[in-house]
């Protein structure tokens, strides 16, 4: 069930909803936080920023990130890919914000048009990966 419906419990997360609301939130939160998930994660925003400083190679099929957008957030990706790769214990929800940014096609990441700042959402997710006092 929870691979069902994991692109809802995925935006559920990134919007603020507690891990511990359903069993299904928590299932979801425990997989997004598993330290080969978030290596993954960090690893794939590592290749978008090299591929946007190199050229991207043409895949058939596979939509590329907007290099403009990519270019202009490179601090705030670096930094969300450093912090998942930090070991200790990071937010379900900054993960889940993490990971949208990463495989949502209409998102700020490859939509040029997306009203939605990818320096901001990157920002916030990095931000929301530890938002308890350090």
């Amino acid at each position: 069930m929870v691979r069902l419906r994991r692109r809802r419990l995925d935006r559920a997360l990134a919007s603020g909803t507690p891990p511990e609301k359903s069993v299904a939130l928590a299932l979801r939160a425990q997989r997004l936080t598993e330290p080969d998930r978030r290596h993954s994660i960090a690893r794939e925003l590592r290749r978008i920023l090299r591929e946007a400083q190199v050229g991207y190679r043409p895949t058939l099929g596979r939509i590329l990130p907007s290099r403009t957008r990519v270019s202009a957030a490179r601090e705030e990706l670096s930094r969300l890919a450093d912090t998942l790769d930090d070991p200790g214990p990071v937010a379900a929800g900054g993960v889940a914000q993490a990971w949208m940014l990463l495989t949502d096609g209409t998102g700020p990441l490859y939509n040029a048009d997306s009203r939605t700042s990818l320096r901001a959402g990157a920002a916030r997710a990095a931000r929301e990966l530890r938002p308890w006092p350090a």
